[in-house]
């Protein structure tokens, strides 16, 4: 069988989007004769210097935009067109290959975003979409202390939802295909009622098989928590800032360390200095993603507060590392936790204080529970992870990829 990819994200070791590309393009190799993987043309270098690109049955089309068009894709206004063009591009590459060597099956990865639709259902062939997202959002009552930019971006993304429900390109590739899945339930409500028969919800992000080994590990003595990730208004950083902020009083000596930058740094340090925290919020920076692996063993838990992350890899990785994690019970990180690997923290009906307690009860939780019951939570962290793995994931999208 020879099954065709189109991943605009794929890179070795970049994490994110990027990951999930590559990830799915290594995992399908067991079940294909070939797999060709359509990507941008900006990603060939990386790609290439990896060993594992040189499978002999693995093959990648490289396509890109005009100078022009990648020029332009600086200007904000300007993405969605571009996202279309190169669609409609990676369509007509596709078509040309296709007409070549035949493909038996078609697979839309990433984008994992369902901004831009897809067509390659226009190849006449089985198609299947996903697993995709788009429709988290951050609930409106946890907006309240958000920027006015903050505010203003989470309109514009709402707007965005609402245009990609009505996207006749979106529609359309949601009607050619065999298969679709969403990331989240959020997501689901992107699929209007008639296609839902056909759609299912699968985490998009997954971890290489048997890559957590359990290993007993003492807690910290003192609390420490860490955050991972961009500095942005909806990973809601300023929510553990004021949480570690409540929960001081209570475990006194509890820091937290952000590893990451991001446009919120500056308003972050000003909320950590208002409240009393500054000594206690370390802002670690962009630091290399080995580093910050190996530097897990040191924290009590992650506290990852995002109002809409569709998948959550740093969510993942802290628990293949054995570090219990403290989540809200949204978007991707909503669906990986559960009671045997962190504290999830529930949003439904709170509003932004009762919220913030909710992360502080979580975190003075975490500090002061019994050695014992710290250790369980990390082994069901290194368990949970093990579940999640891509082997797992793309063997539930080949073999119930047709119709559900």
């Amino acid at each position: 069988m020879r099954v065709l990819l189109s991943a605009y994200a794929c890179e070795p070791n970049k994490g994110s989007e990027q990951e999930v590309g590559w990830q799915r393009a290594l995992h399908m190799r067991p079940f294909a004769d070939e797999v060709w993987v359509l990507t941008r043309a900006n990603n060939q270098p990386v790609i290439e210097a990896d060993p594992l690109s040189h499978d002999p049955g693995l093959h990648f089309i490289y396509y890109d935009l005009p100078g022009w068009a990648l020029r332009l894709k600086k200007k904000p206004w300007f993405l969605y067109f571009y996202f279309t063009f190169w669609q409609w591009g990676a369509y007509r590459a596709a078509a040309r290959q296709h007409r070549k060597t035949p493909f038996d099956r078609v697979y839309h990865v990433t984008f994992v975003s369902v901004l831009a639709g897809s067509l390659m259902g226009r190849l006449g062939i089985p198609f299947v979409i996903g697993p995709i997202a788009g429709g988290e959002r951050a609930p409106l009552r946890l907006r309240r202390s958000m920027t006015l930019r903050g505010k203003a971006s989470e309109f514009i993304r709402d707007m965005g939802i609402f245009v990609q429900r009505c996207s006749p390109v979106t529609r359309s590739a949601f009607a050619a295909a065999e298969s679709i899945y969403v990331a989240t339930q959020e997501s689901l409500q992107l699929v209007a009622p008639k296609w839902r028969a056909k759609t299912r919800v699968l985490l998009a992000v997954a971890l290489p098989e048997g890559a957590a080994e359990t290993i007993q590990r003492p807690r910290p003595v003192a609390p420490r928590f860490v955050f991972i990730g961009r500095l942005l208004h909806w990973k809601a950083v300023h929510l553990a800032i004021r949480a570690l902020a409540e929960a001081s009083g209570a475990v006194p000596g509890a820091t937290l360390t952000l590893f990451g930058q991001g446009p919120d740094e500056l308003g972050l340090r000003r909320l950590a200095k208002q409240l009393g925290v500054a000594d206690a919020v370390e802002f670690a920076g962009q630091v290399p993603r080995q580093q910050v692996t190996d530097s897990l063993a040191g924290f009590t838990a992650l506290v990852f507060p995002s109002l809409h992350d569709s998948g959550g890899m740093a969510v993942l990785e802290a628990l293949s590392a054995g570090l219990p994690v403290i989540s809200l019970d949204l978007g991707g990180p909503g669906i990986i936790m559960n009671e045997t690997c962190g504290i999830v923290v529930s949003t439904a009906h709170a509003d932004e204080a009762q919220t913030v307690t909710g992360l502080a009860n979580a975190m003075i939780s975490m500090a002061t529970m019994a050695n014992t019951d710290w250790e369980r939570l990390s082994t069901g962290a290194v368990d949970r992870s093990n579940e999640l793995s891509w082997d797992k994931l793309t063997k539930r999208i080949v073999e119930q990829g047709g119709p559900a």
